[in-house]
């Protein structure tokens, strides 16, 4: 086994030079500089040199053998893949042992030989003597093994880790009971979430693949499927555990009841499939109030609606539902929860008033603290959006970081977030909590934008348009959430006539003029129509006509840095007028160079906040120390 030190010098991986003294890998020009804590994942791994690395292992090494759960391995495993360009399939250095751990896939080859030791060093016996040595060796190793086979005590299953929980099947025939497999998929997840170890991936995607090749897909050891029948008042709910790596049936079972009672259903289905996993030993988390079945009954057509906000009033059709469930039991925590997150999307889906939702959000959360204690830590994630939105950036990353510490966690904040950290220019650290959204919910497509989104930012094209592929594959339609960027992505490509079109869609779609789109679109390969495009733009902003977002961004790559200049300025108003992210990608560079710029992020409280947790800014983005 290779020592820290030995590997300190340098090694070469495959087709990458690693140089822990410095944090990078290097490939050719192309540097990569891993957050600190995966970076020690990967020297995890380099000390082995292609031998089994446990979970236990990665614990005592990466987290000095602090209790650890799964998902922040997962996510430092995820982002090391990224960095090493393995994130396809079949895995090129990270290989996943299932239910073993992680081994790498390339040889170790130091830069520097490591020094001796002295057993190494010191003189060796004759030939005769090594001989017999030898023999002497081996007769004394077969005793101990012969030994160890008859008094040693059977080794147990190590378990399952990682869990798929595929889209459960509607049997009933009716697309309205909908809500009612969603809901209870919801439940299930909620509560297998609750389970110390185990990561759960949420997908919402259907595989005509068997369970294998699923658990290949998606990174896991095991696939839960199953089915809901509503057949009157009467409700049946079956489920299909399944191992991955041999599609052995690990346990299957059904639950039925009334619809009435489907809250109670839900629980004995999630305590079943908890037992197939886990056994009777560990109990789940007590239940804080068992809801009114007409509360609840609300609640999951809420849930339904605000999960595709996206389509027409649902987002209005979830905050009426989640308030009705209120009305009808006002101690039901999670209704309170999901209200106030309705609000605070509402001004990034409708456009209304930061002050105004956010205040509504947290007078919600805390009406529900009182009545349900629960949902304390999750509901931070409400704190630091509204903090967010003040630019009260420290407060918001510690509410963040309470949030996605609750003992179960919504990828939402995660989500949240990344944006938060992308308002403030740490890309890199974005991008890892972006992953870690998606590595809860693979199939969702706000945040398969949001990794687009910041792949975009760090200039990783290929990547960005694989995820901004798989956002609209899965719904994706926001704004500024996925098309605009988009947008952005593709004309840096070159691919003029495609983002014109996408320009005109989503501007169409959002109720805006698009006199200004034709001119804007025609200069970006013809700087000779570059006067024609601004005058463009100059009318489109004296009328209001154009999402500011767009308008930035237009003149960012049209080098009207002093134009960009005066539309950031209003990110010194309320709330953001456009992502603040967006003053930290490629097309802004001349921007970032502006006389103004720095002062302006003095103003926004970037700076300070920089100061305070370590940071230091390149140029392009912010590289804070690990906390």
């Amino acid at each position: 086994m290779l020592t820290k030190e030995d590997l300190f010098e340098g090694f070469t991986l495959g087709e990458w030079e690693v140089l822990p003294g410095h944090g990078v890998l290097r490939r050719g020009e192309h540097e990569e500089r891993p957050e600190p804590k995966v970076f020690a994942v990967l020297i995890s791994l380099a000390c082995r040199d292609g031998n089994l690395v446990t979970r236990d292992d990665l614990v005592n090494d990466v987290w000095d053998g602090r209790p650890t759960t799964d998902e922040p391995i997962n996510r430092c495993l995820s982002q090391l893949r990224g960095h090493l360009d393995d994130r396809h399939r079949p895995h090129q250095y990270v290989e996943t042992l299932q239910r073993r751990g992680y081994r790498l896939m390339k040889p170790v080859k130091l830069h520097k030989s490591p020094e001796p030791s002295a057993t190494e060093i010191a003189p060796q016996p004759g030939p005769s003597l090594r001989r017999w040595k030898i023999v002497a060796a081996v007769m004394a190793l077969g005793f101990l093994a012969t030994i160890a086979l008859t008094m040693r005590t059977p080794v147990s299953d190590p378990g399952i880790h990682s869990i798929a929980l595929l889209p459960i099947e509607n049997l009933s025939g009716d697309p309205a009971n909908q809500f009612i497999v969603d809901g209870v998929k919801d439940v299930l997840a909620r509560r297998l979430s609750e389970i110390p170890e185990l990561a759960i991936k949420n997908t919402r995607v259907r595989y005509n693949e068997e369970p294998s090749r699923i658990a290949e897909l998606l990174d896991v050891e095991s696939v839960l499927s199953g089915t809901v029948q509503l057949q009157g008042e009467t409700l049946k709910v079956t489920y299909l555990l399944t191992r991955g790596d041999d599609n052995v049936t690990i346990g299957s079972g059904e639950v039925d009841g009334d619809l009435a009672g489907i809250f109670d259903l839900q629980e004995r289905l999630a305590a079943a499939v908890r037992t197939e996993l886990i056994g009777s030993a560990q109990p789940a988390e007590a239940i804080a109030h068992t809801p009114n079945s007409d509360a609840y009954n609300r609640y999951m057509r809420g849930m339904y609606a605000l999960k595709h906000r996206g389509e027409g009033d649902n987002l209005e059709k979830a905050i009426a539902l989640f308030q009705e469930s209120i009305r009808m039991d006002e101690k039901f925590g999670p209704a309170y929860l999901s209200l106030a997150t309705a609000y605070a999307l509402m001004p990034a889906y409708r456009g209304l008033p930061v002050e105004e939702t956010d205040r509504a959000a947290i007078q919600t959360v805390e009406r529900g603290i009182v009545f349900d204690s629960s949902i304390t830590d999750a509901a931070a994630a409400i704190y630091g959006s509204a903090l967010h939105q003040q630019k009260k950036w420290s407060e918001s990353e510690a509410a963040y970081r309470r949030a996605i510490s609750a003992p179960v966690v919504d990828s939402i904040a995660f989500n949240w977030y990344s944006r938060m950290l992308a308002s403030v220019g740490r890309l890199d650290d974005a991008l890892a909590q972006a992953l870690a959204a998606e590595a809860i919910d693979p199939d969702n497509g706000v945040i398969n934008s949001r990794v687009a989104i910041t792949y975009t930012w760090l200039g990783e094209s290929d990547k960005a348009h694989e995820f901004f592929r798989r956002a609209e594959s899965l719904g994706a339609t926001g704004l500024e959430e996925h098309m605009l960027p988009y947008v952005l992505l593709l004309v840096r490509d070159a691919r003029f006539q495609e983002a014109e079109a996408m320009a005109m869609t989503a501007i169409s779609a959002a109720g805006a003029s698009t006199d200004w789109i034709r001119p804007v679109f025609a200069a970006f390969p013809d700087s000779s129509l570059r006067g024609s495009a601004l005058q463009a733009l100059d009318k489109a902003s004296s009328n209001g006509t154009i999402p500011r977002a767009a308008e930035v961004t237009a003149r960012a790559i049209l080098d009207d840095t002093d134009g960009a200049m005066a539309v950031a300025r209003r990110l010194e108003e309320p709330g953001e007028i456009f992502a603040m992210d967006l003053l930290f990608t490629p097309e802004f560079q001349a921007l970032r160079q502006h006389p103004e710029f720095m002062p302006l992020l003095e103003r926004l409280g970037v700076v300070a906040y920089w100061q305070e947790t370590g940071c230091t800014f390149d140029g392009q983005k912010a590289n804070c120390r690990d906390s």
